[in-house]
């Protein structure tokens, strides 16, 4: 699996610094938030963060890389940062899209290897001014997660008519295998259901988002382990602004 996450990463590289006079399009975006926030779960150990990302379509595939500050996260044995690099590719099928992409979680700073790689098949739906969307990311075993980690989430978002503002709601789902102490990275209390309400204001280049996210994780099951983070599992308000160029 190692040797897999090496190659995935490589190729992304490659791909990401490689002229973008080569690719169909290039965007470059910068973000702010109050938290970082995945599955319902904090990656920054509750602190503000930042980030900053990439993304190049060369028309039948595309790659993107995003850096995301981290402040020392317990969670992620200390990480500063963590790179997400990615590559994949959209498949039309008439009113739905399908996604599949492989993507790459690098940690700088971390206190041990903490890096890990994941698959992920999506498909979306547009239908007016409200988009469908359900995909699923999947970590095959792996030593620095505890084992193997499947992440299912459904979503949708719909702009309201005549207004720049976007309203956003998922519903997320997480399970797996594996009773290491690094498992509750991902599932600090094992299986869990999350939940995401928000809102989205752009006037370009800027978009303003503020959500709410909460988990069905109990205190007191969150497995005793260095990585659980207990502090940075509860319902919180995520207030954003990014930066689009």
């Amino acid at each position: 699996m190692a040797r897999w996450i090496r190659m995935l990463l490589t190729g992304a590289a490659a791909l990401l610094s490689s002229t973008h006079a080569y690719a169909q399009s290039f965007e470059v975006g910068a973000e702010a938030a109050s938290d970082e926030v995945r599955a319902g779960i904090s990656w920054s150990g509750g602190k503000a963060s930042a980030s900053a990302d990439a993304r190049l379509d060369f028309g039948v595939v595309d790659a993107s890389a995003r850096i995301v500050l981290l402040r020392g996260s317990r969670r992620q044995a200390g990480a500063d940062a963590v790179a997400d690099l990615a590559i994949g590719r959209d498949w039309n099928l008439g009113a739905v899209t399908l996604r599949t992409e492989a993507v790459g979680h690098v940690f700088a700073g971390a206190e041990q290897s903490m890096h890990f790689g994941e698959l992920v098949l999506g498909a979306r739906y547009g239908l007016g001014p409200l988009r469908l969307a359900a995909t699923a990311w999947y970590a095959p075993r792996q030593s620095t997660i505890g084992g193997d980690n499947l992440h299912l989430r459904a979503g949708l978002d719909a702009g309201l008519p005549g207004l720049p503002v976007t309203l956003l709601a998922s519903l997320g789902y997480t399970t797996g295998s594996g009773n290491d102490l690094r498992a509750a990275r991902l599932r600090p209390g094992g299986d869990y259901a999350d939940w995401k309400l928000g809102a989205e204001y752009t006037r370009f280049p800027l978009t303003f988002g503020l959500d709410y996210v909460g988990n069905s994780i109990a205190r007191d099951l969150v497995t005793v382990s260095p990585f659980a983070d207990l502090g940075s599992t509860g319902e919180r308000v995520v207030a954003r602004v990014r930066i689009s160029f």
